[in-house]
């Protein structure tokens, strides 16, 4: 063979090697792209495996104990079963235990005694619970359950409730569909004051352990339930007792976990979340109060005390707080949430929560387009409501005080401090232009002379901090992803048997009011409000005339809280890692 030839050879198996070369990166270049659309697709579309943002565990269904969770499974699911829950919801909800705000200590009194016949009725109700569960009161009226486990080295886990109702205004009566006590099962729901907001909560507890009771299960995590009786009221006579009892018996951070009453689910853009509450805003009134000289009405001078209160008031509204979405918030991390799963959410919205977690000056664009929404800010920020207010005593006499209370709602990334100084800076401008001296929360703030126009001073005698957050790490091994899993685990169950299409997408929430739970922060970090309630959609967040005229809950509502009770109690009781 000629060198020709040869040279000829060599660079043909050359230009050979070369374009198979070719054909390989060309291969693997398309390989890649598919991978990286799949994966963009999967973020885009709900996937349920872990992600960066807004994780997702899978349906956790107990194992040690399946078949029992099987048989309530089923049994909660019949017709038969509906109407025993509704008779004893219905039962708890004719037992009347309003809650006034000017009721005194219990022993001094009387209205506090209807919590007795409340008593009476559970341990009718639930027999079970009463034979095999040691009880306690505490301060009379609150209701502690110990149900011991068999491993001591296992910490409890603690469940919530309140006995007591918001009272029924009387000039509503005619207004209800059902009378507020009656707790009338039309087939569909259970109705009255009381069926939503918390005896469903308490009485859904009480079934759960009863069928588990039924069942012969006998936990190794020790089970401790807290029922309050004046939760409407900010909770001082009932768990503000309760909570040393426990802090005593057990010691600080002694709780697995603690369940009380919050969050549900509901569809919002197209997807079920269900958002258990793992944070709280504070919140503190403060007593404004104007003084001035008073007199004659027929020789005023240029402000009374009244009309000085109205500017002050009108200058504290007309600057309202500034509201930021913070990266580290609840708030921020349902709406990952939602842009991660949410499958009918606006594309424009989707893009601007994505862009914004990397983005500063994105992050205020979002801002500026959820801020439209009043809601949306006043969930985002600190808040101020201008409630009460009083002065004057006759039309020709000049009123001596005039008084406003200002009720705040401090963001959970915030603390009381930030808004004292808030108030106190803004509060010194109406002092200076009416000549006022001026003492805020206790301190003297009057600058240079001393005014002889009148006074003005701000007070609050009562303050909740923002609660501490719970850890939202979503893994089998975490409380709260025992929660979730727990939350997957009861709407697949309920899917099966509807045949329903569709999933279920946990992600942290934040209730708009605060809970007994602000008394039990010490006994563990990880606390969540949430009972599983089917709140149908996110335009009506508190669910069926909670705190006004026909309070109700669907029946399905109910026995779907009582299946997740089942489940979380038996999965908190397989998790020996929590």
């Amino acid at each position: 063979m000629g060198q020709t030839a040869i040279l000829e050879d060599v660079d043909g198996a050359q230009l050979a090697r070369s374009r198979s070369r070719a054909r390989r990166l060309r291969i693997l270049l398309v390989a890649f792209i598919i991978g990286a659309w799949f994966v963009g697709y999967r973020c885009c579309h709900g996937s349920t495996s872990q992600n960066t943002v807004c994780p997702q565990t899978e349906a956790l269904v107990p194992t040690q104990n399946h078949e029992l969770w099987s048989n309530i499974s089923a049994l909660v699911s019949t017709d038969s079963f509906e109407k025993h829950a509704a008779e004893l919801l219905g039962g708890a909800v004719r037992v009347r235990g309003e809650t006034f705000d000017s009721m005194g200590p219990v022993g001094e009194d009387p209205r506090w005694e209807v919590h007795t016949k409340f008593h009476e009725y559970l341990a009718e109700a639930f027999p079970q619970i009463h034979k095999a569960l040691k009880l306690e009161t505490v301060n009379t009226y609150g209701l502690l359950y110990t149900w011991q486990g068999s491993d001591t080295s296992l910490k409890p886990l603690l469940m919530m409730a309140h006995l007591d109702t918001v009272p029924v205004n009387p000039d509503t009566m005619d207004s209800w569909t059902h009378p507020p006590w009656s707790g009338y099962f039309d087939g569909t729901s259970v109705w009255g004051r009381g069926s939503s907001d918390d005896k469903s909560g308490l009485i859904g507890t009480l079934t759960a352990i009863e069928l588990l009771l039924q069942g012969e299960f006998q936990p190794p995590r020790t089970v401790v339930l807290s029922f309050g009786f004046d939760e409407e009221a900010g909770g001082v006579q009932g768990a503000g007792h309760i909570a040393p009892v426990l802090l005593d018996r057990y010691g600080t951070d002694s709780f697995a976990a603690i369940i009380d009453e919050g969050g549900g689910f509901s569809e919002e853009y197209g997807t079920i979340f269900a958002s258990p509450g793992v944070a709280e805003k504070g919140s503190m009134n403060v007593d404004l109060e104007v003084t001035a000289p008073g007199g004659h009405s027929s020789i005023p001078p240029s402000h009374t005390s009244i009309g000085m209160l109205a500017a002050a008031i009108v200058h504290l509204e007309d600057r309202p707080f500034n509201v930021h979405l913070d990266r580290k918030s609840t708030i921020y991390a349902r709406l990952q949430c939602a842009a991660q799963h949410g499958k009918a959410m606006d594309r424009t919205l989707r893009r601007k929560i994505r862009k914004s977690l990397k983005s500063d000056k994105k992050l205020r664009e979002l801002e500026s387009f959820l801020f439209a929404d009043s809601v949306e800010k006043s969930l985002a920020g600190t808040t101020q409501a201008i409630d009460l207010i009083n002065g004057g005593v006759k039309s020709n006499a000049l009123p001596e005080q005039a008084r406003a209370v200002i009720n705040h709602r401090i963001d959970s990334m915030s603390s009381s401090i930030i808004v004292k100084e808030r108030d106190t800076t803004l509060l010194k401008e109406i002092a200076h232009r009416f000549n006022l001296s001026y003492t805020a929360f206790g301190d003297e703030i009057t600058e240079g002379g001393v005014p002889s126009a009148g006074t003005i001073s701000i007070s609050s005698p009562l303050v909740l901090e923002p609660a501490p957050v719970s850890p939202i790490v979503m893994d089998k091994t975490t409380p709260y992803g025992v929660l979730s899993g727990s939350i997957r685990a009861t709407y697949d169950a309920r899917r099966s048997q509807n045949h329903l299409s569709g999933d279920i997408f946990v992600t942290p929430g934040m209730p708009t009011g605060n809970t007994d739970t602000r008394y039990y922060w010490s006994l563990t970090n990880h606390i969540f409000r949430y009972t599983h309630h089917n709140l149908g959609s996110s335009s009506n967040p508190l669910g069926g005339g909670v705190h006004t005229v026909n309070e109700h809950i669907e029946i399905a509502a109910f026995v779907e809280m009582i299946r997740f009770y089942v489940t979380f109690i038996l999965n908190m009781q397989e998790s020996l890692d929590v």
